[in-house]
């Protein structure tokens, strides 16, 4: 007895050597995301799936912008392995040198339009900045960008105090086709927004900002993230949104250059943009699916994927943001906003 159960105990050690051999062999790899609500979720949606269906440890971090990428590439020791940026950091990440390659035979990109990635960064999760408005404010409140921006309608506004989104919403208001929107004619927008300067009494900077100015009724119109007006007519708020020419912009992710794990990175990126993966993150948090397919996946209520500026019902109605223009062109035209706000 004695002899069988030292068997049986040397045996269970070694199965037990082997399971851990396993898990090491597996590895594991780091995602660094914008924390908060987002991160939170997107644990929920793919991080934990991940880890179940590669077998393997996602470890999480917080992301600090482009800044702290190239600082770990520069080190020769980058420690994350898939980070999250905005969209037009991932542009200048790439053209930067600090990211690798990705692996599109690994990673499906089928659902995604050709718009959405680029040869070292994929979208992730959409967002939207549209036109909303209280319900309560009068008969002669915007509902259109283009009343918006005409001086003879008397309202009180509010705009991003961000020249991007900014310059393209007065554009399309002055009658520039959406897909004859970029290159931006600069000239054109600022002489677009000087018209109704006087009547902007708040120029936002934040999503709580810009949720405040209309919840407190201190503006009767303004552009803000759609997530920011669901959240308020959640609750109960009297205001509205169209997606009628919505601006939609997007986060992406990278595998930074030189990342220890490549290999693992670009398998988690793939279960990031699964069509399974975008669907569940909406539904914890209103970031819209950048993979249509999502859509077809029975996940999304209808009456959610109604709200959502991706979804097939909204999508010929928005403008899409595009970060390559704005890689070139954001150093002269974000010092000439900032001009333009100061005088």
């Amino acid at each position: 007895m004695r002899s069988i159960n030292k068997q049986m105990t040397g045996l269970a050690f070694a199965l037990s050597l082997c399971a851990v051999a396993q898990v090491q062999a597996a590895g594991s790899v780091t995602f660094a995301g914008w924390g908060g609500a987002l991160q939170d979720a997107e644990r929920k949606a793919y991080l934990k799936p991940a880890e179940a269906a590669l077998g393997i440890k996602i470890q999480e971090d917080n992301m600090d912008g482009l800044a702290a990428v190239r600082a770990q590439v520069m080190s020769g020791k980058p420690k994350w392995d898939v980070v999250e940026l905005a969209s037009n950091d991932c542009v200048m990440a790439q053209e930067q040198g600090l990211t690798e390659p990705l692996d599109y035979s690994v990673i499906s990109t089928e659902g995604v339009a050709a718009n959405f990635y680029g040869k070292n960064w994929i979208a992730s999760n959409a967002y939207s900045t549209v036109l909303a408005w209280a319900n309560d404010a009068g008969a002669n409140t915007p509902k259109d960008w283009k009343a918006f921006f005409d001086p003879q309608v008397k309202a009180s506004r509010s705009l991003y105090r961000q020249p991007y989104t900014t310059l393209e919403l007065a554009l399309i208001a002055d009658g520039v086709s959406p897909k004859a929107l970029y290159p931006l004619d600069v000239d054109r927008a600022f002489k677009v927004l000087e018209r109704i300067k006087p009547q902007v009494v708040n120029w936002w900077r934040s999503g709580t900002d810009s949720a405040q100015l209309l919840r407190s009724r201190e503006v009767d119109a303004l552009s803000i993230w759609a997530s920011r007006v669901d959240e308020l007519k959640k609750n109960g708020d009297d205001v509205d949104y169209t997606y009628d020419h919505a601006l939609v912009d997007y986060d992406c992710v990278v595998v930074p250059k030189g990342a220890p794990n490549k290999e693992l990175a670009m398998k988690l990126v793939a279960e990031i943009m699964k069509p399974h993966s975008q669907a569940t993150l909406v539904t914890l948090i209103p970031n819209p699916p950048i993979n249509t397919k999502a859509y077809d996946t029975g996940i999304i209520p209808a009456a959610m994927a109604a709200t959502l500026p991706t979804a097939p019902a909204n999508i010929d109605k928005v403008v899409f943001f595009d970060p390559v223009w704005w890689q070139a062109n954001q150093a002269e035209v974000q010092r000439r906003f900032d001009l333009f706000i100061q005088n």
